[in-house]
């Protein structure tokens, strides 16, 4: 990673204010009409179900007023109903969608009056959207405000004085270098957050690694981890994402890390 934490947090604060701005001008599934009664939820969490054009699962994130928002579909897809138990039952043309972002800033084709814009190439992008209280966690951590104060290297983000020194930085620093050479599949992954970003060897397998603080740790997962899973980490540890002998299962749509964080960089 090489933004600097400044740059994070206007990004954060940026993202913020889109989302109420969102939430003023984009209708959500009660303005249309969907039955939804019954169906509350805590701000921010994620269930999927929803479906989109591209024949992918989409999901839905809890709003403010605790009501399930539209449909969110990858890059060039649009809901087309079908929503998920409890959900908003977004429908065609009002729901959420992805859409990447061009060079000059302006958005690409996507649903109508999308919500949440994903540049495919930016996680950090993606993160400060699908994972707020996650992120917010981690940003409150940096070498003057260390958890364990017996630990004062460890921690998630670092200061502007100190760019790149945080956990999560070390460790998506880890995974970029990866991006450079194709997809990086849940074992490379995991390799760079047991190992702190020190290497991508996939024999790092203890997840989570000790030294991992709780911010980091919810970070990481609330990255891979399906919006449905209701087993932080089963990203990294569930056997049936590293079946013996094959490739590790494909990312689970809905995740920062299919969106954006593992996906091939392009020169």
């Amino acid at each position: 990673m090489t933004n600097k934490r400044s740059i994070w947090k206007l990004l954060f604060t940026g993202v913020s204010f889109g989302l109420l701005v969102t939430n003023c001008t984009v209708k959500s599934a009660t303005d249309m009409g969907d039955d939804t009664s019954g169906n509350t939820c805590n701000t921010g969490d994620k269930t999927n179900g929803c479906m989109c054009s591209d024949k992918s699962t989409g999901y839905q994130v809890c709003k403010s007023d605790g009501v399930y928002g539209s449909c969110v579909c990858p890059p060039g897809a649009v809901s087309v109903g079908g929503g998920s138990a409890g959900d908003a039952g977004a429908s065609n043309g009002g729901g959420t969608s992805y859409a990447g972002t061009s060079s000059t800033g302006e958005a690409g084709e996507g649903g109508e009056g999308g919500a949440l814009m994903i540049d495919p190439a930016d996680c950090t992008g993606c993160l400060t959207q699908l994972c707020v209280p996650e992120w917010a966690a981690c940003s409150a951590e940096d070498e003057n405000n260390a958890p364990d104060p017996e630990h004062p290297d460890q921690y998630c983000l670092g200061s502007d004085k100190n760019p790149d020194t945080g956990q999560i930085e070390l460790i998506m620093d880890c995974i970029t270098m990866e991006r450079a050479s194709g997809l990086v599949k849940r074992d490379i992954v995991r390799a760079c957050g047991s190992s702190l970003g020190l290497s991508a060897d996939p024999r790092f397998f203890q997840w989570a690694p000790m030294n991992m603080t709780p911010a980091t740790e919810a970070l990481m997962n609330c990255m891979a981890d399906a919006p449905d899973d209701t087993i932080p980490g089963d990203w990294a540890t569930a056997p049936v994402n590293f079946p013996a002998g094959a490739s590790p299962r494909p990312w689970d749509d809905g995740t920062c890390a299919k969106f954006s964080c593992t996906s091939q960089l392009t020169p």
